[in-house]
């Protein structure tokens, strides 16, 4: 009934991301201790906006992995490596200057220094690159590489974010060490694929890559758009203090997803492997499905029995606000993992048709939580219904994909 090779990549994932999200939980609980609830705020703002720019990271990385399974031969997948290389550094610097004038008016609207909103617009860059080398191992399924260079990316993040910051830096010193962290990682991703480097470069070509793109992109973008804008709106609609409670609730919130990402990472190149095996194919969504239904009711157990023991344990202080709605943003944040998991499973099999209408989803929820702005609660469980919503569309959309 269950695929092994899903459940023996998992794990390795698994524990991988674990201590990676282990180390970037530190990093969100040193921040949350060393700066003030309201400086939390515009952290989680900065970060918000730093995550629908991972909407390329995880775009990129999937179609890389996915055509690295594709390729004949290392020689291609170096191709595929250096093309990508060269097109990501061209796009992130026209990305990056849009961004810049951007900040002009996010400056003013979100209260915020410009001059830290273009720092934070320098991890750009490596969410345009970082993950064309993570792709890479991805799809050769090197899982450990992977898991230890998303290990270092995190513990560069933790010791020079932590350490800018207790030496005076405060906002700009958390932003700086995130990039820094990404920067090394960046550097180091390169070791794990010194054979394919060795060898001889062939031309990549192939006829379905940009017509794969454009949707890996828009569900990408769905997604991640999906699961940052609530605290953006949080921050127009509230408080800074009741902003800064929300955040620290949305980053706990958020593990539910952090912990589930790695099986959907391992069962990508998998499923994309035995696209045309459909009992296989079987066993390997229905081991996922699994897997991450029992994490997910695992750690919203804990929300609902030790709220205000978790929050207390993160942010050093008790936050009602924070406890009251960390139930509802984990039941969200389940919702949208398995909703992440339905697509990225389409997506690795190739069928992937009708996908523009699911742009309703991301409209449906930014209307549900402008309309929710009476209390911190009320915008939490019209969340929590919105992903509700998202992960319906997700299986209608992968039923309505089966028959075409």
């Amino acid at each position: 009934m269950f695929n092994k090779k899903v459940i023996n990549g998992s794990l390795i994932l698994l524990i991988a991301f674990g201590i990676f999200n282990l180390l970037n939980f530190l990093y969100q609980f040193a921040m949350a201790r060393m700066l003030s609830i309201s400086d939390y705020g515009i952290l989680a703002t900065l970060f918000a906006i730093t995550y629908i720019f991972s909407v390329f990271a995880e775009s990129i990385q999937t179609i890389v992995a996915k055509y690295t399974v594709e390729a004949k031969n290392n020689g291609q997948v170096r191709g595929l490596l250096n093309k990508s290389l060269n097109k990501g550094s061209i796009l992130a610097t026209k990305i990056f200057i849009v961004y810049l004038i951007i900040c002009l008016g996010l400056a003013y609207f979100f209260k915020i220094s410009y001059l830290l909103l273009a720092l934070n617009g320098i991890i750009l860059y490596f969410m345009f690159l970082l993950p064309v080398s993570r792709g890479a191992m991805q799809g050769k399924k090197r899982f450990v590489a992977l898991g230890s260079n998303l290990i270092i990316e995190s513990a560069m993040k933790l010791i020079l974010g932590a350490g800018f910051v207790f030496v005076g830096w405060k906002i700009y010193g958390a932003i700086g060490g995130f990039t820094l962290g990404a920067l090394i990682a960046f550097l180091m991703s390169f070791i794990p694929l010194k054979n394919i480097y060795e060898a001889k470069e062939e031309k990549f070509t192939n006829d379905s890559f940009y017509s794969y793109a454009k949707p890996t992109f828009f569900i990408t973008a769905i997604i991640v758009l999906f699961y940052s804008i609530d605290v953006i709106i949080v921050k127009i609609l509230f408080d800074p203090v009741t902003a800064g409670a929300y955040a620290i609730a949305s980053i706990l919130g958020k593990v539910i997803l952090w912990v589930t990402v790695p099986i959907g990472k391992a069962m990508f190149p998998l499923s994309a492997e035995s696209r045309n095996d459909s009992q296989s194919n079987k066993k390997i969504l229905s081991t996922t499905i699994v897997i991450m239904i029992l994490i997910i009711v695992s750690i919203l157990t804990l929300f609902y029995f030790l709220p205000d023991l978790i929050v207390r344990l993160f942010s050093g202080e008790s936050i009602i606000e924070a406890s009251r709605v960390l139930f509802y943003l984990g039941i969200a944040f389940g919702m949208i993992s398995l909703a992440n998991m339905i697509f990225i499973y389409q997506l690795s099999i190739g069928k992937i048709k009708k996908y523009r209408i699911l742009i309703l989803c991301n409209i449906l929820e930014v209307l549900i939580l402008i309309s929710s702005y009476q209390s911190i609660e009320r915008f939490s469980i019209s969340f929590a219904l919105s992903s509700f919503i998202l992960l319906i569309a997700s299986i209608l959309f992968a039923r309505i994909n089966r028959h075409l």
